[in-house]
């Protein structure tokens, strides 16, 4: 597809046939509908759209409001020039060469008169254009502007030739007149709403359609082989690119019996959803087949256009589904070509040796179910080393879990439509990952819109099996419950699965929790993560803090001796945190330290013993001060501020 340089835009630009509802990035007027306009094509500029006439400007023009002499298209001035219209500064637009008058695009694409004659549907005097797009009354106070003009009180319309339309105000209409726009379904009925009627037809059209009709006629090949033409009524309709009803103006073939939506037209033929980790290409038919879409998991008619993978056989995606903005990327590939299969993130040396890209030695396999110490933990995750398989280095206390190991270099997440590439350079650094909220070390993925994601979430994808529920769970953004199974989820600001076949949903918080924790200071053998009990006899009492544990909520236990512990008294705010690390929570001296002692410290702000595995140690040059939890943070530094200087205990909670 051919691409063009611009002098005002940093990435070329991308010619496209459909119907898409934005405000140009040259003139800047109001959003509407461009059709037939260039749109950047770059990962992260995916707003940029212009109109085609914005793109390519007119070398010479006539303007209203410099009537006497012509006006000449600059290109970027070295400096930026002040509009002698709007005042506003600006580096591309016309200017004259005989007088100081320049225009950007931006006034250069309003053609207003400077003058509007007396007009008893407008006003009763004269108006004369003012800046920055008013027109006032020399005669009297009416202002307005040339957006709020009607300069179409009746006027013909292309869509519908047979008679002149009406304007009204959304009160002044007939009571049968539809309340949406025949051509583009807005709603017609709000206070400041005006339509274009003709009341021997019932045919009603919004304003904005009044002054950019949509074409008549559109060929876009990727969707429809042949020329597609405007049917301006209210018909009952199936889109033949999507599958899902219509009820006004599709766009027909009368060739080939084939109807569409507007905002169908020229669907992109190749692009990248974070739903799966191939591309992903357009068809106008599946075929035959039992077809289940992999953004909404409904049925997908194979007699309708819909997205498929050419290397995975039984994915395929409804294609309003692979359009959605929380899904696709909005870049389109077509003649782009696609990448190389991506670097392994570890080469295999023997059976029982492998050279990963974040160590500088080499590591050894072990997977004979070893129980290390409590205090080795992985690397990537910073969870334990739980007989799980994993790989160590015999020259240093580098480990990692065998899964950790093999995380992906580079891959895509339901919970951002930017790919995330896999960070191991700050192990030391703390980030808090922006769906489950919590800081932490290790290994991390980040996108090039700066979203950080530990290894622990990143790693889950759909469908999501979890040993707390017997069905495949998917993530969902909106929750309609309040609740996750187990505990409330308004204290944590995170996302969140759900289940298509029951009432059950699981955020990533809870999702992550690791399903068995070494040695504890309460019980020398493994602990289990437990998903609550249904029907209990008696009370369960937790061995840490001596409180009623709620047997229907989770808990980790001990399967050999029955204790049992509440899991914010196993796993606290530091738990994914190397010890060592200096938390970013201040950016004096605070360290995350192993709570190990035989005598637990006291918590410098609750002043209860600190009960949990770590716990955070601030110092300064007399004293040494212990604090458990996040929340004790917060109010440690407001009491302390004065003593420790404020700017050294500033709050950083959730700032990468």
């Amino acid at each position: 597809m051919e691409e063009i340089e611009v002098p005002f835009h940093l990435h070329p630009l991308r010619p496209f046939t459909r119907f898409d509802f934005s405000m140009c990035e040259g003139c800047r007027l109001s959003p509407d509908f461009i059709y037939g306009g260039y749109r950047c094509n770059e990962l992260g500029c995916d707003t940029i759209v212009f109109h085609k006439k914005c793109v390519m400007p007119l070398p010479e023009i006539n303007h209203s409001y410099h009537p006497d002499h012509p006006l000449y298209l600059i290109m970027p001035y070295t400096e930026a020039s002040r509009c002698s219209q709007c005042a506003v500064m600006f580096t591309f637009g016309y200017f004259c060469s005989t007088c100081d008058f320049k225009l950007d695009l931006i006034c250069a694409r309003k053609p207003g008169p400077l003058v509007l004659p007396e007009n008893s549907y407008i006003h009763e005097h004269p108006l004369t254009w003012r800046l920055e797009n008013w027109y006032s009354c020399n005669q009297c106070d009416f202002s307005t502007s040339l957006d709020s003009l009607d300069l179409y009180p009746e006027a013909n319309h292309p869509c519908h030739p047979q008679h002149p339309l009406k304007s009204l105000k959304y009160n002044a209409a007939p009571d049968y007149a539809d309340k949406k726009c025949l051509l583009c379904a807005t709603s017609l009925y709000y206070n400041t709403s005006h339509l274009h009627h003709c009341d021997v037809c019932n045919f009603s059209i919004c304003r904005r359609c009044m002054k950019n009709p949509p074409p008549l006629g559109v060929v876009s090949l990727t969707t429809h082989e042949h020329q597609l033409h405007l049917v301006p009524r209210c018909i009952d309709f199936t889109c033949n690119a999507c599958g899902t009803q219509g009820d006004r103006s599709p766009y027909f073939c009368l060739q080939c019996n084939f109807m569409i939506h507007r905002d169908c037209i020229d669907l992109p033929r190749v692009i990248n959803i974070n739903r799966h980790d191939h591309r992903i290409s357009y068809t106008r038919r599946l075929g035959h087949g039992e077809w289940k879409c992999g953004v909404c998991r409904k049925k997908v008619d194979g007699f309708y256009g819909a997205y498929s993978c050419s290397k995975c056989s039984t994915f395929a995606v409804h294609s309003r589904c692979a359009m959605r903005k929380d899904v696709w990327d909005m870049v389109e590939l077509e003649g782009t070509p696609e990448e190389t299969e991506e670097a392994a993130p570890f080469e295999v040396i023997d059976d029982n040796m492998i050279k990963h890209f974040s160590h500088d030695h080499n590591l050894r396999f072990n997977k004979d179910g070893r129980m290390l110490h409590e205090s080795t933990l992985c690397q990537a995750c910073v969870f334990q080393i739980c007989s799980e398989p994993f790989y160590s280095c015999e020259q240093c206390d580098f480990i990692l879990h065998q899964k950790c190991a093999n995380l992906p270099r580079k891959k895509r997440h339901v919970c951002h439509n930017y790919p995330f590439t896999l960070q191991t350079d700050s192990l030391l650094k703390t980030s808090t990952c922006f769906i489950c909220n919590q800081e932490f070390t290790g290994f991390r993925y980040k996108s090039n819109k700066h979203r950080v994601l530990d290894v622990r979430c990143g790693a889950i994808s759909e469908p999501f099996e979890h040993r707390s529920h017997l069905h495949p769970l998917y993530y969902t953004k909106d929750v309609e419950s309040s609740s996750c199974d187990g505990y409330d989820i308004d204290e944590f600001n995170c996302e969140n699965f759900s289940c298509d076949e029951c009432v059950f949903s699981l955020d990533y918080k809870r999702a992550i929790l690791p399903q068995k924790v070494m040695r504890h200071r309460y019980d020398d053998h493994p602990l289990s993560l437990s998903y609550g009990e249904s029907s209990v006899n008696g009370d369960y009492w937790c061995e840490a803090c001596e409180t009623k544990v709620n047997p229907e909520e989770w808990f980790y236990t001990c399967d050999d001796c029955g204790v049992i512990l509440h899991i914010s008294c196993v796993l606290g705010d530091f738990s994914y945190i190397m010890p060592g690390t200096c938390s970013k929570s201040f950016l004096a001296a605070a360290e995350v330290v192993p709570n190990t002692s035989i005598c637990r410290p006291f918590c410098s702000e609750c002043n209860s013993q600190c009960k949990l595995p770590s716990i955070l140690q601030v110092s300064d040059a007399r004293d040494v001060y212990y604090v458990c939890s996040f929340e004790c943070i917060s109010s440690f530094v407001r009491r302390f501020q004065n003593k420790f200087h404020l700017l050294s205990f500033i709050l950083r909670r959730n700032i990468e």
